[in-house]
């Protein structure tokens, strides 16, 4: 399903919303970015942490040559810190970054030729997940995913979904490597997540899914007849996770024509248009949850690094040991 589509299914759904995937065009990966440098968004120094000090021994549990998919690479900033480890072994290593984003995948591309030069092949792909991790499964060689806090921004049934369809593609001496949050001071999560300032990116990239809407589907809502809104939801089952969720409430009753696509949607007032699919985004996981979602699909950790909001999980198929 492409973009327009998937736009066209949430805003003629019931309750309304928008998937989060729908945000991620170039600007929307450049808020993204920029989230980096707020003070209180801890998640982002977390993860960077944890692959600087550990990518050295992470590298070293992998078994070469490999070939390294990145999923949803975005700038490849903490992905480079394993690339520059498997470099300075001497290991024999093809890089594939992985984008929804054309346009910030190839900016991406042109960074590491600038920094790699020929010492590493590149081999991008454009596009959503259910559609490429089949692709990746063709492939014959030593596979190694690479999949930084990815997970925690799907629903938890398409969390189920991609997990069963990254074991399904990894066979022999293939690995998945991962990282997801792990905090469960909600205090903490509230003001890294929560904080809707109109000037901070985070309610830029919250909000960038509409401005797609209005391009892809030739609509103009007006993000000023908002507000937006947002709540953190602990769940300690070990079959699931905590997870935040944000929406838009609107202000007044307001109907836009959406003139791609021939269809008017309507907003009654007070009514929520979700900024997520399913249950919500940002999931936040204990060790045994996240055990326990890749032990579902027969994928078994093998070593995990943590430093309290961020652990990095190496993990193999149960069935290949």
């Amino acid at each position: 399903m492409d973009v327009k589509e998937l736009l066209v299914k949430g805003l003629c759904s019931t309750p309304k919303y928008i998937d989060m995937s729908c945000r991620y065009d170039k600007q929307g990966s450049i808020y993204d970015d920029q989230c980096q440098d707020i003070e209180d968004f801890y998640h982002y120094k977390a993860e960077e942490a944890i692959m600087r000090c550990n990518a050295k021994d992470a590298a070293l549990q992998l078994k070469t040559p490999l070939r390294l998919f990145d999923l949803g690479c975005g700038s490849t900033t903490k992905s480079q810190y394993l690339i520059n480890e498997l470099l300075a072994n001497k290991v024999n290593v093809e890089y594939t970054p992985i984008d929804v984003s054309k346009d910030f995948l190839q900016h991406a591309c042109e960074t590491l030729k600038n920094i790699y030069g020929n010492r590493l092949k590149v081999d991008p792909i454009a596009g959503d997940f259910m559609n490429v991790i089949p692709q990746i499964g063709k492939y014959r060689g030593r596979k190694v995913l690479l999949w930084l806090s990815g997970l925690q921004c799907f629903p938890l049934d398409t969390q189920h979904q991609l997990l069963s369809k990254i074991s399904e593609s990894m066979e022999g001496d293939d690995s998945l490597l991962m990282t997801a949050d792990i905090t469960q001071d909600k205090a903490v999560i509230e003001k890294a997540y929560l904080d809707f300032d109109d000037s901070k990116p985070f309610a830029k990239l919250y909000t960038n899914g509409v401005h797609v809407a209005n391009r892809e589907l030739g609509g103009n809502i007006d993000l000023s007849q908002f507000i937006l809104e947002g709540r953190h939801v602990e769940d300690k089952d070990v079959s699931r996770a905590s997870y935040n969720q944000v929406w838009l409430r609107s202000l007044c009753n307001q109907s836009y024509y959406l003139e791609e696509v021939g269809k008017n949607v309507t907003f009654e007032e007070g009514e929520k248009l979700h900024l997520y699919s399913g249950n919500g985004i940002s999931h936040k996981y204990t060790i045994p949850q996240l055990e326990n979602a890749l032990a579902s699909v027969k994928l078994r950790v093998l070593k995990k690094w943590d430093n309290g909001n961020s652990v990095l999980l190496l993990s193999t198929r149960e069935n290949e040991l």
